[in-house]
């Protein structure tokens, strides 16, 4: 835009330099408010640290009723002090938890999702604790929320799939879904948590061992499966996968490969059914 009347383009400078101050003073604002959010944010990590670091003398046997209750009442101050802090609930929350307080733990993860909607950890936390007290339902479906909030996190992956495959009979009159559709949710969640921790050895057998409830199973993929919790495995444990890879040969009609993978196996505890397996072998 030209403005060619001097006095015209004196009185826009003058709105340029008022314009330039108040955004000046706004940004200036915004900053200082973000750096009192920082502030206060970093303040209640270190009342939380302070709090866990005097919960570790809790392990200690000989510890009095008082010593536990002033740890106790340090959680509570913590609470107060931080009202509208998430990572405070939650850290009061698994303090009241591990010692027996189950109730006012959960309402402590409950205002954790009060506040933040899509915070994981509450999310799974109260997972956990609703299936200890055999809510089946209400645990599968914040397993169900912790992933959605925080997808990349194979823990939550990990519950999930175990609550969908072990409790699938509840779920599935519950969710009115059928029992297949689950058992391929349940699936697929083994897989994710694996796949996003990919030298848990644990994550790895538990996607593999599913393979075997599955109605109509990919061989091929539990043959990978298996073979990834080989290569995760110890000693101890090569022997097992040794075993179950030449169960899912048998499976796949492959002779050759299944009797490879029993003359693997060492163990002696393994001889009976190694054997078993080997009959089988033979009669393809």
């Amino acid at each position: 835009m030209i403005i060619s009347n001097p006095a015209a383009r004196s009185n826009w400078s003058k709105c340029k330099r008022a314009a330039t101050a108040a955004l000046f003073i706004l940004l200036f604002t915004s900053a200082l408010a973000r750096a009192e959010s920082i502030g206060a944010s970093a303040k209640t990590w270190i009342e939380i640290k302070a709090a866990d670091k005097a919960a570790k003398g809790l392990a200690n046997s000989n510890v009095t009723a008082k010593e536990r209750l002033r740890v106790e009442q340090i959680y509570y101050q913590l609470a107060r002090d931080n009202p509208q802090s998430v990572p405070a609930h939650n850290a009061v929350a698994a303090f009241l938890w591990k010692n027996g307080k189950a109730e006012a733990a959960i309402e402590h993860w409950r205002t954790s999702q009060r506040l933040q909607p899509e915070n994981g950890e509450a999310a799974n936390r109260l997972g956990g604790a609703y299936l200890r007290m055999g809510r089946v339902r209400e645990a599968a479906e914040q397993f169900l929320f912790a992933v959605r909030s925080e997808s990349d996190n194979p823990d939550y992956h990990f519950d999930l799939a175990n609550v969908e495959f072990v409790f699938r009979r509840d779920l599935t009159a519950a969710w009115k879904i059928d029992s297949a559709e689950l058992l391929q949710r349940a699936l697929f969640e083994f897989r994710e948590a694996s796949r996003l921790a990919p030298t848990n050895l644990e994550y790895a057998g538990a996607y593999a061992e599913t393979f075997y409830g599955m109605p109509n199973p990919d061989w091929e993929q539990a043959q990978i499966a298996w073979q990834h919790y080989l290569e995760l495995s110890t000693n101890r444990n090569r022997n097992f996968a040794y075993l179950q890879l030449a169960r899912v040969c048998l499976k796949r009609h492959k002779k050759a490969e299944a009797l490879s993978f029993l003359d693997k196996i060492s163990d002696p505890s393994y001889s009976g059914v190694k054997e078993k397996v080997r009959k089988q072998a033979e009669t393809l």
